[in-house]
């Protein structure tokens, strides 16, 4: 996951290199995300997302891992951070 950021704003959110076999084995995944950053994004926050119950698991996951990021990047002295999901 990657996550660009500058002092105001989160600017993008996006998974990074995912390879076939995850696609395959987590359908939710990039759909879930989508919906997600979407939201992220216009709101500048994490906070009061929604998502369908139909993929709470995978975005209750993705959020973690968004919050984590979003945590190193407002910790760090770069515009963008990656971070390890899968």
């Amino acid at each position: 996951m990657s996550v660009a950021v500058d002092s105001n704003n989160i600017n993008s959110i996006s998974l990074e290199n995912m390879t076939d076999s995850v696609e395959t084995m987590y359908p939710l995944v990039e759909p879930a995300m989508n919906e997600l950053v979407s939201q992220i994004v216009q709101n500048q926050s994490t906070d009061n997302i929604s998502y369908a119950n139909t993929s709470q698991y995978t975005s209750k996951v993705l959020l973690d891992a968004i919050d984590n990021t979003l945590s190193k990047a407002k910790n760090s002295k770069y515009l963008a951070v990656t971070c390890e999901v899968f």
